[in-house]
């Protein structure tokens, strides 16, 4: 089987520096493997360069001299050698024969390292302490294979020396150690090595060195430095409690963590404390994983020589630790050991733990068994197999809180010391604040029937030592209130002709001028003659009738002749008018065909589009005088937009699909009649202007646009004494949705018209110049009824029917 693997090995190393079909020969020839990546190997490519190796007949020592001699990784070789066990087995590999040993034979493997054994639990208390640094991707325990040579490392064969003689006499050349345990120096000969440390194999070369040629280095002339070129592998075997138990190939440099490593660590009834290192049959080493785990601790971790033995016991007892500690888990206890040493493994209590004691479940021999076990016994009680101890958590509570709300300096939770009283506590708080209420001061206590009771004293006779203080209990809650919590908030309001109106906080002493200066003074619209001040009535007469009184004052603009002022009381309202004679501006826009359009100001305040357009220049040649639209703000919206006001107009307005839309838009369209208005300037159909008023007179169109329930909405051109029916035959007629006795014409004044019907006599709308023509949607049809088709099918099979109830009648 050995021969097999290494057979492998050569094989993948090959395919990483060849193409898909490369020979064995080529592979055997690269002469570089630092770069290779064993995932970029196919099984198909494994197969035929086992085959291919087999046939050159190469060993295993062999492949793997020459894999390391070209550079490759030690976790790269590693790799492969774990890979090909599965990828042999895929193949068609033969099965084990009967001299198959119990133990898999296992190279150690730095990638495998980075892929662990990781068991998932539910819980953090079921994971064994210990077990996730074997389970870690981000440590490999891999060994350092760049460290200086350690002094007390032994040769062996397959180590590989390197002799450097320099000063007088020059040498530079790599050996290696042999089978035998000796290195072949050329032109001085054999000399054993084998188990001596680097410094005494130095001692013994350059002896032999001296005595054969190089008498410079006895002279010290020359000098020799002899170090450790590529370090050997050994064979080391983990039996017991591992995960992965076997005999593993690892560098002469790994230590016990190395090993227990590459076999995934103990498994959960693994001991992690009496770890053996057995060597020529006896056991030199017992480790305790827990000095590294808690303190880093390495002194017992000793370096593996070839052949050792790295046994996993079962652990004698373990315990579980769950609830309020730090770390969680399944923990190994040694004889003598007591809980506080568990509870120290565990790094201790959480700050919510529960101290004073802690909850033990135990196997019996017959049924289970609870004990409590004291903080004063952590250190006797020692914990048997299997027992599950569980830290409780703190109660919600305080034994010793003492609370102070309200108006002092600092309010919060205080602590509740002997003979503690109101007047010290509030003392603690740094007093009371300048607005609090020192009549009456408020604790509300808890009794031990959980029943509240209140208790009233006086704040300042407290703190003044003119009434006994109260002596405070647990729970207690003082309430310092606040004066302001028992006053109205007065406030001053401000309407009219002020910069800023409003509503002003009340303050006493304040004044008429003392409240106007606050609103940034009057704007250039104030009457400052005729200021009225509306005040409340206080009285308790229910017969009255007036509700207030009313004040009026003049004053002059710069708030300057104190005479003319007055105190005001709280919720007074000022109201400064308007100036009789005061018009602002009231622009309006003309847009389109007219000779000067823009922005102008009416100059009465009923001033009509004829007189406007006259101002303007009058119309342009290209001025069409049917589309002129005027479109104003919607006062609607700031006078009514109640929710029955709202359903009164989609009530009015449903028939005509989305116009309901235009209620609730900003600006409306006002219809024009122009040439009616230029005819009889000042006449009924001479609109009067509004500020914000936007007339546009468009050019002439004679397109008549038809939309909504037609096959093809479309413009047509317009054609002079056309009915109605001739756009909606030229857009193709209408859609079965159509809903015929409500076709509207939107005239481009804003005007509308739709179809009149009085009892069989239908009158259509006259259509003109830049009209619309709006088919609506039948709703009733869009939703439930039938389509063209369905209703010619009904009527066929309604005649069928009735022609065969008459043919039975006949009968």
């Amino acid at each position: 089987m050995m021969w097999k693997r290494w057979l492998y090995t050569l094989m993948l190393i090959g395919s990483m520096l060849a193409i898909k079909h490369a020979t064995a020969q080529d592979l055997l020839s690269a002469k570089d493997f630092s770069s290779f990546k064993a995932d970029l190997l196919t099984d198909d490519q494994i197969a035929t360069y086992k085959k291919k190796l087999q046939q050159n007949g190469i060993s295993n020592d062999e492949a793997e001299r020459m894999a390391i001699q070209k550079g490759m990784p030690l976790a790269e070789l590693n790799k492969l050698k774990m890979r090909l066990e599965t990828v042999g087995d895929k193949m068609g590999a033969k099965g084990k024969t009967s001299e198959t040993v119990a133990v898999q034979q296992r190279t150690y493997d730095s990638t495998s390292l980075q892929k662990p054994v990781v068991e998932t639990k539910v819980n953090a208390y079921e994971q064994v302490f210990g077990s996730e640094i074997f389970s870690n991707n981000n440590l490999t325990f891999e060994p350092n294979l760049r460290m200086a040579t350690p002094k007390n490392y032994t040769l062996g064969p397959d180590d590989e020396l390197v002799l450097d003689v320099f000063g007088y006499q020059e040498l530079n050349v790599k050996m290696q150690v042999s089978t035998e345990g000796s290195i072949n120096i050329p032109n001085i000969g054999i000399v054993p090595v084998i188990g001596l440390s680097i410094e005494q194999a130095t001692k013994r070369i350059k002896d032999r060195m001296a005595r054969g040629g190089y008498q410079t280095l006895q002279s010290g002339q020359s000098q020799l430095q002899v170090s450790l070129g590529k370090i050997r592998n050994i064979k080391v075997t983990i039996i017991g409690e591992a995960k992965r138990p076997g005999s593993y190939t690892l560098p002469s440099l790994a230590q016990v963590f190395n090993a227990l490593y590459a076999a995934g660590g103990p498994t959960e009834r693994g001991s992690f404390r009496k770890i053996e290192v057995i060597r020529n049959s006896k056991v030199i080493a017992t480790i305790d994983a827990y000095d590294f785990l808690l303190n880093g601790n390495q002194t017992r971790n000793v370096r593996l020589q070839d052949q050792d033995v790295v046994r996993v016991p079962i652990a004698d007892v373990q315990v579980t630790l769950k609830g309020e500690v730090k770390r969680q888990g399944i923990y190994e206890v040694l004889p003598n050991e007591s809980f506080a040493q568990i509870l120290n493994y565990a790094g201790g209590f959480t700050p919510l733990a529960y101290k004073a004691s802690v909850h033990v479940q135990q196997y019996g021999d017959k049924e289970m068994q609870i004990k409590d076990v004291a903080k004063e016994a952590f250190v006797q009680y020692q914990p048997i197999q299997g027992d599950v101890i569980e830290v409780g958590k703190l109660l919600n509570r305080f034994n010793n809180r003492i609370s102070l709300i309200g108006d002092v300096y600092r309010p919060g939770d205080y602590e509740l010391t002997n003979g503690l009283t109101v007047g010290q506590l509030i003392k603690k708080a740094d007093g009371v604040l300048p607005s609090a209420l020192l009549q009456r001061g408020l604790i509300v206590r808890t009794n031990n029937d959980l029943t509240k009771e209140v208790i009233a004293f006086h704040v300042a006779n407290i703190l003044n030592g003119s009434a006994s203080d109260v002596l405070l209990k647990k729970d207690d809650e003082v309430t310092i209130a606040s004066e302001k919590d028992y006053k109205d908030i007065y406030s001053l309001q401000v309407d009219g002709e002020v910069r800023k109106p409003g509503v002003y906080p009340y303050y006493n002493g304040i004044t008429l001028k003392d409240l106007l200066f606050q609103t940034g003074g009057f704007t250039d619209a104030a009457s400052i003659k005729h200021i009225e001040v509306a005040r409340r009535l206080h009285t308790d007469s229910a017969h009255t009738k007036q509700i207030a009184e009313v004040i009026e004052i003049e004053t002059e603009k710069d708030l300057s002749d104190n005479t003319k002022n007055l105190p005001l009381q709280p919720w007074d309202m000022v109201s400064i008018r308007t100036k009789p004679g005061y018009k602002r501006q009231l622009p309006v826009y003309i847009s389109g065909e007219v000779t000067y359009p823009g922005k102008y100001v009416l100059v009465t305040n009923n001033e009509h589009v004829s007189e406007i357009i006259k101002r303007c220049g009058g119309l342009t040649p290209q001025a069409f005088l049917q589309g002129a639209s005027l479109v104003r703000q919607n006062t609607n919206l700031a006078k009514d937009t109640g929710d029955a006001r709202l359903r009164k107009i989609q009530q009015q307005l449903k028939d005509t699909g989305n116009l309901t839309q235009d209620y609730l838009k900003t600006t409306i369209k006002v219809g024009l009649d122009l040439k009616k208005i230029l005819e009889n300037p000042l006449g009924i159909e001479d609109v009067v202007l509004q500020e914000g008023d936007v007339l546009s007179i468009p050019k002439e169109k004679r397109e008549i646009k038809v939309s909504g329930e037609v096959m093809l909405p479309s413009e047509i051109v317009y054609k002079k004494g056309e009915s109605l029916d001739y756009y909606i035959g030229k857009a193709g007629g209408f859609t079965d949705n159509a809903r015929k006795r409500r076709v509207y014409v939107l005239y481009p004044n804003g005007n509308g018209a739709r179809i009149k019907h009085f009892l069989f006599i239908s009158r259509y709308p006259k259509v003109t110049e830049g009209a619309e023509i709006l088919v609506p949607t039948n709703r009733e049809k869009h939703n439930k009824g039938l389509s063209t088709t369905e209703v010619i099918g009904l009527t066929s099979a309604l005649a069928s029917m009735a022609g065969v109830v008459i043919a039975i009648l006949r009968k």
